[in-house]
């Protein structure tokens, strides 16, 4: 009879405690800059960008995005400013 009643009470009656889910941390300002090649030509308005080269056009558009695009160095170099950005969206 005795024995049981062991088992029961030797285990914890006490919850699972589960650990709280750490969120991703966001970067507060990220930039970066790309160097632009000769014969391209680029120009950024309003966020979006549009790409001018032998092989076509092309636009892109980042209004979704918390950025920060502009020309520097006499339009030879684009600097992208990030604020507040995972780290998904810096890559």
């Amino acid at each position: 009879f005795g024995s049981s009643l062991a088992p029961a009470l030797s285990r914890s009656s006490t919850p699972e405690v589960r650990s709280p889910r750490i969120a991703a941390m966001k970067t507060l300002a990220q930039e970066e800059s790309i160097k632009v090649p000769k014969g391209i030509k680029i120009s950024i308005k309003s966020k979006i960008v549009e790409v001018e080269g032998k092989h076509g056009k092309l636009r892109r558009d980042f209004k979704h995005l918390p950025i920060e695009l502009y020309l520097a160095n006499s339009g030879h170099e684009v600097r992208a400013k990030m604020y507040f950005a995972k780290s998904k969206q810096l890559s």
